[in-house]
């Protein structure tokens, strides 16, 4: 019985907070490289709240463990330093709460939810980091390789 509740507790509390944080890690990004336009979408069909203030649009979807997303826009193109920021900051702050976690964890009270919440994010910092693409979907880690790819083929060139 009790997994069931921890079951629910990492299904309804920790992966939503989490993929939220993530994502506001790349909102974070954005706004730093001063976005014009930056639209935060957690999960996928209908949409179940939307507000927004500023330029931030965000948006929670019915099916809010399968997908999330943080697209931006700015008048100017980013150039590839800004995106490889942008970028890494969602994975970043996955680890900065794995690290939270972690602290919390090892110092304060060992419960099996917060080993949990620890467990979770650090996977979703790893498997983030790791470069793949299904479709059109894309991870960050595989963002950072095409701009470290598209940086290093464009000083080649540039020394020849």
């Amino acid at each position: 019985m009790i997994y069931v509740i921890i079951f629910f507790i990492l299904v309804f509390i920790i992966a939503p907070f989490s993929l939220l944080f993530h994502e506001i890690g790349h909102l974070v990004g954005a706004t730093l490289m001063r976005a014009s336009a930056i639209r935060l979408t957690i999960g996928l069909g209908k949409p179940l709240w939307q507000t927004n203030f500023a330029n931030v649009d965000i948006i929670i979807r019915r099916f809010f463990l399968i997908n999330s997303l943080t697209s931006t826009v700015r008048n100017t193109p980013f150039r590839n330093r800004e995106k490889a920021i942008i970028t890494i900051m969602g994975p970043l702050f996955s680890g900065i709460l794995t690290l939270i976690a972690y602290i919390a964890y090892s110092i304060f009270i060992a419960t099996d939810i917060l080993y949990l919440f620890f467990l979770f994010n650090l996977w979703l910092v790893v498997i983030n980091l790791i470069p793949f693409k299904i479709g059109h979907k894309q991870s960050d880690g595989y963002t950072i390789y095409r701009l470290i790819i598209h940086y290093f083929k464009r000083k080649k060139i540039n020394s020849v």
